[in-house]
């Protein structure tokens, strides 16, 4: 039997190399648009924690807009509901023009909007926080709360997106954080999995703030050598276990949300990006499957959500292979439990109207 049910993405990235600020704009700006040379310059420029993190350049050198995204979708568009647009790493030089983006989302798809719902960015520390936070409500009637990123690791070879590791026991980062909650903003959450004993004092302490944990907090070298960490059976062992008691410990906090995504990023060590040709799904299930398969049944269906992480997953795997797989994994699961993982429970976090 075919899966017919709808999907609403919870976690999409978009950029245009000819208007956003972001490193890679940079990129192709001083190099042009030839793939062979940005290449070169990429890997002479970018350091080499963010060339292992892309996994492939060309990813996020090029153009991911509007019609890509629906080229991926091929088949599925029947089912396509829409998406959740995820802040996609904008720097400015003024805080308060990060809600450029957000402004920049809503003209994309003007009449046939895909974007459901928009996460704009924001550093939640910041005096002017509830100054930015009216910009980002003035440029969308779409938009519903901050992703603040949270990401960092001791180890050297691992990509860094936090300002700093302890920004979730910061004072003033946590009344922004409390700020979200009370003006009815959501905080999508993304760590390392190292940095989850901090998430979860934080939900304990602010629990009026919805939050959804992207990515399963990255367990980098869950799958195999990353970085060096992971490359050994005994090291990976260790970090699931770590993983999982920490997630369990999360699960028991009843306002958090779960992602299940970003799961084949090149830092979690399945190695697909390595590969000639991008993951199956039977590897996917064989592989990723037993993974997805305990946060279902740890966390709960109906605290989680699905979301594709296009186009960073797309180095190891298609979309529709990605969609395929999960359907394969859920096919036993009641008709109302794929409806909440596909589009319900992203609906009710996001407050996206049927």
């Amino acid at each position: 039997m075919t899966a017919d049910t709808p999907i609403l993405d919870a976690h999409m990235h978009q950029w245009d190399l000819r208007s956003n600020p972001n490193d890679a704009a940079i990129l192709v700006k001083l190099f042009g648009w030839n793939d062979s040379v940005k290449e070169w310059a990429g890997k002479l420029l970018f350091p080499k924690s963010t060339l292992r993190f892309v996994g492939k350049i060309d990813y996020v050198s090029n153009d991911y807009l509007v019609e890509d995204y629906r080229a991926e979708l091929g088949q599925l568009v029947s089912r396509f509901l829409g998406t959740v647009y995820v802040e996609a790493i904008w720097k400015t030089k003024k805080h308060i023009d990060l809600a450029r983006e957000t402004a920049w989302v809503e003209q994309l798809d003007p009449g046939a909007s895909i974007y459901k719902a928009i996460v704009g960015k924001a550093e939640l520390e910041r005096p002017d926080l509830g100054e930015l936070l009216r910009a980002h409500e003035g440029a969308s009637a779409r938009f519903r709360g901050i992703r603040d990123k949270l990401a960092i690791h001791p180890n050297r070879g691992v990509m860094d997106y936090a300002r700093s590791p302890t920004l979730m026991q910061d004072r003033a980062w946590r009344a922004g954080y409390q700020m979200l909650g009370e003006r009815g903003l959501s905080f999508d959450a993304w760590m390392y999995y190292h940095q989850l004993p901090d998430f979860i004092d934080l939900v304990h302490t602010i629990p009026e703030t919805p939050v959804v944990l992207c990515h399963l907090a990255t367990p980098i070298g869950l799958a195999g050598d990353y970085a060096g960490l992971g490359s050994t059976a005994a090291e990976r062992d260790k970090i699931t276990g770590q993983w999982k008691e920490s997630l369990a410990r999360l699960a028991e906090v009843p306002h958090v949300r779960f992602k299940i995504s970003g799961l084949l990023m090149p830092i979690m060590g399945f190695g697909a990006e390595h590969q000639p040709t991008t993951m199956s799904k039977g590897e996917f299930v064989d592989r990723v499957g037993p993974f997805v398969t305990w946060a279902l049944d740890t966390f709960g269906i109906q605290r989680c959500m699905f979301g594709s992480n296009f186009p960073m997953d797309k180095v190891s795997i298609s979309y529709q292979t990605l969609v395929a797989a999960l359907d394969e994994l859920v096919a036993n699961r009641p008709e109302g439990e794929k409806q909440l993982f596909f589009n319900g429970v992203a609906r009710d976090f996001y407050r996206i109207d049927a």
